[in-house]
């Protein structure tokens, strides 16, 4: 394993994760639950790391991965499929598998939708996962002989996101489908045609702002998905008020380490992983988690043309953008799937092999 920049600041990061923890035991009392759940959250940090270093210098089979993936996603779409056929034919609203939940219903725009969780312990886990998978699935897809039955499975890969009724994941989404739409206009058209067709594009929104009622349409639309869910927002914002007031008042430098429960039922420092920063290890974690993904995001987009597909690498960058209201940390497989694919999409010596 060869250190590096990145790895130096996860280091520091856990190192002042430990710290705080062991410096909060010792001046608070903590419910032996909460304790268990700090040891396992800086335990997952520790093997990310691990992975991030072991995985930046092994060499890769390409077409394991991308046939795995593949599979994976057909799992998805598959339990999807299930859950879809069960609600509309018997109508349960809610179905658990050993305390894992398939769906269950829930209150999207005055309307009631199946949520699709996928036996995951959220919904917002099904975006996380499609935006490391679905690339190399439909990657693996486009290489399959039969032309419409590859383009249908790219389609339906897309229907379990939609399931999910994630606002910030439906977000997410659109802003890697637009970039990467953007990237291929800049690399197979010539100058001139790209001019045109922002000039074009730009003067038809434009006029439909200003001539049709589209610009209230739009505010309306978008207002509405943004509380499509207000008791959702109302938590996540008493919980965001409550993560940064607690650390700021005890302990700002290095923050409260365990996570206790809010008066809400949820831990504190949750459902933001820029929050839980600063929650669990104060200012000094909000720098260094920071610093963190500003390297990763550099080492990304300075890193050679790497062999996956350009949407893979396109999600990877907006990633960050979801861990401000998700937890980067929230489950065991998140964090260390998150730090495989940074090392393989910035190793330095393009240790990658296909088998024929």
């Amino acid at each position: 394993m060869k250190f590096d920049v990145l790895s130096y600041f996860l280091i520091f990061y856990i190192s002042i994760y430990i710290f705080s923890v062991v410096v909060n035991l010792v001046t608070y009392s903590f419910g032996f639950e909460r304790i268990l759940a700090t040891l396992n959250t800086i335990s997952i940090w520790i093997v990310a790391l691990f992975y991030y270093l072991v995985y930046k210098t092994e060499q890769i089979d390409l077409q394991a991965i991308q046939k795995i993936s593949f599979y994976n996603y057909i799992g998805l779409i598959g339990l999807w499929m299930v859950s879809q056929g069960i609600y509309f034919v018997t109508g349960i609203r809610e179905i658990s598998i050993s305390d894992k939940v398939l769906y269950y219903t829930e209150w999207f725009s005055g309307t009631e939708v199946v949520r699709f969780v996928g036996l995951m312990e959220y919904p917002n886990l099904i975006i996380m996962f499609c935006l490391f998978f679905y690339p190399l699935f439909c990657k693996h897809a486009l290489g399959m002989e039969r032309y419409w039955a590859s383009r249908f499975l790219i389609v339906l890969g897309l229907l379990p996101i939609i399931s999910t009724y994630s606002r910030s994941g439906y977000l997410v989404i659109v802003i890697g489908l637009a970039a990467l739409l953007l990237f291929y206009l800049h690399k197979y058209l010539d100058y001139k045609k790209i001019v045109v067709i922002y000039t074009l594009s730009l003067a038809t929104v434009i006029t439909a702002f200003f001539y049709t009622d589209l610009s209230e349409s739009f505010m309306t639309n978008l207002l509405e998905l943004f509380s499509a869910r207000e008791g959702s927002n109302d938590s996540r914002t008493f919980l965001m008020v409550e993560s940064i007031r607690i650390p700021f008042e005890n302990s700002p430098i290095i923050g409260m380490g365990i996570k206790d429960r809010s008066a809400i039922g949820y831990p504190l420092g949750s459902h933001s992983t820029f929050i839980g920063f600063m929650y669990k290890t104060g200012i000094l974690g909000v720098l260094l988690g920071t610093i963190v993904f500003i390297i990763i995001t550099l080492k990304i987009i300075s890193a050679k043309e790497n062999p996956f597909s350009k949407m893979l690498t396109i999600f990877m960058l907006i990633m960050p953008i979801v861990f401000l209201v998700e937890d980067i940390d929230g489950s065991n497989w998140l964090i260390v799937f998150y730090f495989i694919f940074v090392a393989l999409l910035i190793k330095s010596n393009r240790i990658f092999f296909e088998k024929e």
